[in-house]
This record gives C-alpha cells, structure tokens and sequence, in this order.
C-alpha cells in the first residue's frame, strides 16, 4: 500500500515539472532550454495584430468585469446568487487575461509548456468565464424578479449590459486563440 502512495506521489511530482527537465546545463555552466518550441504559422506583422486584438478584448473583459462590480445594481450588495457568480466571472476573467500575458511574454517562438498554459488553457478558460457571466446575469435576473428593482434602474441595466460585454468578450477571446495557427518543432 505504501508502495503504491509514493509512486503516486513521484508520478505526480514529476508530471507537475516536468518542463524543468527541458532545461539542461551547456558548457559554460548556464541553463538552456532544448525542450519542443511551437512556432507561430504567419509573419511577425500578423502575430502582433492578432495579439493587439485580443489584448483589445481582455481589455474589454476586465474593464467590463471591473464596471459591472463597481455599479450599484439591486442585489450586488447583499445577494449570495448574484455577488457569487460575479466573483467566480471576475477570477474567470483574470484567469483568461494571465493567459494571455504568458503567450504575450513567451515571444515567438514560444516554449511548449508556455504553450500549453496558455494557448491550450486561454479557450476553456474563456469559455468558463463566458459561462460564469451568464451565471452573474441569471442571478442579477432573478433577484429583479423576486425582489424589484429598488429604485436602482439604471444600475441594474448597466449590469446587464457589462455583463453582456464580459460573455461577448470571451466568447471572441474564445474563437480568436482557437483560430491561431502554431506548428510544433523539436
């Protein structure tokens, strides 16, 4: 029984950092990187357009995720159904846009495990913040309904419609990495 623990255990430490074994001591004593790069299929003129538009969406996304929790909307204040989904949508949110800090920073071409963080990862993630803003509408909807508007109109729908920017924008962030075009070299 012991066995089988700590060969989970390895398994899983191993797994966790693996790239580390990717980097290997040249001969002046410094660590390269060997491991697999991936390589943007396109000129360095559409890479930057391509990151510049989805930077313009994460820009979006954060901007909307940040107005729609500074908004005096009925509910946002003391309402677990709406306050949690927006709380889940703003981590969803940064989630997305650290991802695409990292394929921003790994230059081109980009390192495999970068790769996989980010270019692997930003799609899901996108689609779980577009989920997570649905979730937030759906709570703010339902509170209006059993509650009222309490005098808070225009807050509520400035929500509405940050929210509705928040799932457009990572609905596009979802659709654009998928487009990208990398290849895989050893």
């Amino acid at each position: 029984m012991a066995e089988k623990k700590t060969e989970k255990t390895e398994k899983k430490k191993k797994s966790r950092r693996a790239y580390l074994e990717s980097f290997q001591k040249n001969q002046e004593g410094n660590y390269e990187y060997k491991g697999e790069l991936y390589v943007w299929q396109g000129t360095g003129q559409d890479r930057r357009r391509e990151l510049a538009r989805l930077w313009g969406l994460c820009i979006a996304l954060l901007g909307s995720l940040a107005g729609a929790g500074s908004v005096d909307a009925p509910g946002a204040i003391n309402c677990a159904y709406v306050i949690l989904p927006y709380v889940i949508n703003l981590i969803a949110g940064i989630s997305v846009c650290w991802g695409l800090c990292r394929l921003s920073a790994g230059g081109n071409p980009v390192r495999a495990y970068v790769w996989k963080a980010s270019v692997e990862q930003i799609p899901g993630r996108a689609v779980f913040a577009c989920i997570s803003g649905g979730a937030s509408l759906a709570g703010e909807l339902i509170f209006v309904v059993r509650n009222g508007l309490e005098g808070k109109t225009g807050g509520f729908a400035i929500f509405l419609l940050l929210e509705c920017l928040v799932c457009a924008s990572s609905s596009g962030m979802y659709q654009r990495v998928k487009k990208l075009k990398w290849e895989k070299q050893a």
